[in-house]
C-alpha cells in the first residue's frame, strides 16, 4: 500500500470517527433535550388545567418525534442522506404498518376517545365487561383500576367500538334495591315502612322520584324494588346503609324476609 492512499484512508477514519462521535453527542444531548422539553410541555399542561387524559395521550407521541427528530439528525450527522434514509424508513413503516393493524387501530381508537371524550381519567366506568376508574388513556389502551386493586388494561379499538357505561357524567344516580316477603306479610305495612325509611335518609335526594312497588309475584314471594337517586359520591355507602336498615325495620314490625327456594334432589342409588 502507497503512502497516498494510506493517508488518504487515514483522513476518512478520522473524519469518520468524528462523525460517529458528532452523531453520538447529538443523540445523548438530543435525548436529554427531549426529556427536558416533553418536561416542560408536561408542566405546561398541568398549569394551564389540560385534562388528565389529553397529557397522557399526547405527551408520549410528543416524546417519539421528538427522539424521531434526534435521530434523524445524528443519522445526518454521519453523512447518510436523510432522503435517502426517509425513502427506507418510509417502505419499513409500510410493511410494519401491515403487521401492526390492531396496534394502529388502537390509536385511531385513543385518538377518538380523546376528542369525542365519552369519558376521561378520573371517571367510573364499566366497559368489556369490566369497571373501574380510568388511571389512563394511551396511545394504545385504557387503563383502569377496578374495586379490588387491580389494573385492567383494555385495547381503544375495543373499548371505541363496544358500549361503555360512565358513572361519572352525571352528578346524580339511581339506587335499585330488591326485596322478597312472604305472602302472609302485611304488604301495604312493609311498603309504607320502606318509604318512611327512605324519606328518613339524608343522603336520599327528596326533588327525585322514589318508587317503592311490586315488581313481581312468585310462586312463594311477593317482590319488592325499591329505586331512589343519590350523589354519585354517596352512592355506596347509602346502599349498604339502606340495607342494614331494611333488615332492622323489618325485624322491630315482625315482618321476615322470604329466602328463594330451594331445590332438594333426592337420588335413590340401588345397590346389588
Amino acid at each position: 500500500m502507497d503512502l497516498k492512499r494510506f493517508e488518504w484512508l487515514l483522513d476518512e477514519a478520522i473524519k469518520f470517527g468524528i462523525q460517529i462521535f458528532l452523531a453520538l453527542v447529538i443523540l445523548v444531548v438530543g435525548f436529554w433535550l427531549s426529556s427536558k422539553i416533553k418536561n416542560i410541555i408536561r408542566n405546561r399542561m398541568i398549569k394551564r388545567n389540560l385534562e388528565a387524559s389529553i397529557r397522557e395521550f399526547t405527551l408520549p407521541i410528543i416524546s417519539i418525534l421528538l427522539k424521531l427528530m434526534v435521530v434523524l439528525s445524528a443519522i445526518n450527522a454521519v453523512g447518510i442522506q436523510i432522503t435517502s434514509f426517509a425513502a427506507i424508513l418510509a417502505g419499513l413503516a409500510a410493511g410494519v404498518g401491515l403487521s401492526l393493524q390492531g396496534s394502529l387501530s388502537n390509536f385511531a381508537g385513543g385518538l377518538l376517545i380523546i376528542i369525542f371524550k365519552p369519558f376521561k381519567v378520573g371517571d367510573y366506568i364499566e366497559a368489556l365487561s369490566h369497571s373501574g376508574t380510568v388511571e389512563s388513556i394511551s396511545i394504545l389502551y385504557t387503563t383502569i383500576l377496578n374495586d379490588r386493586q387491580q389494573v385492567v388494561t383494555l385495547p381503544n379499538s375495543s373499548v371505541l367500538n363496544n358500549p361503555v357505561i360512565n358513572y361519572s357524567i352525571k352528578e346524580n344516580r339511581r339506587l335499585d334495591l330488591k326485596i322478597g316477603l312472604s305472602y302472609n306479610e302485611d304488604i301495604d305495612k312493609a311498603q309504607e315502612l320502606i318509604r318512611q325509611m327512605l324519606e328518613n335518609e339524608p343522603t336520599v335526594l327528596k326533588n327525585e322520584a322514589i318508587t317503592v312497588g311490586i315488581s313481581e309475584l312468585t310462586d312463594t314471594r311477593v317482590n319488592f324494588v325499591v329505586r331512589a337517586f343519590t350523589k354519585r359520591a354517596d352512592f355506596w355507602e347509602t346502599n349498604y346503609k339502606l340495607l342494614k336498615e331494611m333488615k332492622r325495620i323489618f325485624d322491630e314490625n315482625d315482618i321476615s324476609i322470604s329466602s328463594p327456594p330451594a331445590d332438594i334432589k333426592i337420588i335413590n342409588e340401588k345397590k346389588d
